[in-house]
């Protein structure tokens, strides 16, 4: 890990945020506990990177789960989010330049998250799709600046010292989905099932490699198909991409959601004893 980015965490554990490590040019870590292998302390994360090596020149993440930030992540990847949320804030007479006034970080997919401090009292949760292209996060792991996928970086544009506090119209985002499915404590599905199948026929896409794999892996082994099998209709995919996942990239994917999967039957079982 370089100068820079140990900076950088440790403004992160500054304002409060617990930081953990995702493996080079992914969004996961693949040890037991995944993103919640998570730190406020620089020591701590030392320590556990030299037992684990090969997250070091990895990319960075927040836990959001024992952090109280709150991000507003603004996807400009085939939905304009952007759009969506200039309209809802001039529908709340905010002017939408309001945005740039926080912490703000682009993506390695071209597009944004905007930071909150939140309050400790907030009930942990993830809307997707608060509106179209947008989702609100303040539960679960999100990967922040700087880090890398499939050559595009995550960056920020504003100082992290700008960091404002939750306004009141981050509340109001996806207030109507609030008691629907899409609003719990758990993961959700990005991809529809659709969409997985088109990724089976027609491979990933480019900026969306990674997540498109770790998907559709995830979405194979929920059918308890056989471990293996799942990785070779993941290859299948792959080959059909305009830019394929180098096949070591591809199986450390495939090792990550395993063991993720893994770990979540165990649970599983475990609550049903």
């Amino acid at each position: 890990m370089n100068e820079i980015t140990a900076k950088v965490i440790k403004a992160y554990m500054n304002i409060g945020a617990y930081v953990y490590m995702a493996l080079p040019n992914t969004k996961y870590n693949a040890e037991e506990g995944g993103y919640k292998n998570s730190f406020n302390q620089w020591e701590e994360l030392a320590e556990w990177l030299a037992k684990n090596p090969q997250y070091k020149g990895g990319n960075v993440g927040i836990d959001l789960d024992r952090s109280t930030l709150v991000v507003v992540d603004v996807d400009q990847h085939g939905k304009d989010g952007l759009h969506s949320l200039k309209d809802f804030l001039q529908s709340r007479a905010v002017d939408p330049a309001t945005i740039s006034a926080t912490y703000l970080e682009k993506t390695a997919g071209g597009g944004w998250h905007v930071f909150y401090q939140g309050e400790g009292k907030d009930t942990k949760k993830r809307i997707i799709s608060a509106m179209d292209g947008l989702d609100v996060l303040n539960s679960g792991g999100v990967i922040v600046a700087p880090s890398v996928i499939d050559g595009n970086e995550y960056k920020a544009t504003t100082e992290l010292e700008t960091l404002q506090n939750k306004p009141q119209w981050v509340d109001e985002l996806g207030q109507d989905k609030t008691d629907s499915k899409k609003t719990n404590n758990q993961r959700h599905a990005r991809y529809s099932v659709a969409e997985r199948w088109g990724m089976i026929a027609n491979g990933f896409e480019t900026g969306q490699r990674n997540d498109q794999a770790t998907s559709l892996i995830g979405w194979l082994l929920s059918y308890a198909i056989h471990p293996r099998t799942a990785l070779e209709v993941a290859n299948v995919a792959n080959n059909q991409s305009s830019q394929p996942l180098d096949s070591n990239e591809l199986e450390k994917v495939y090792i990550s959601v395993l063991k993720r999967e893994t770990a979540k039957a165990k649970r599983k079982e475990a609550d049903n004893d």
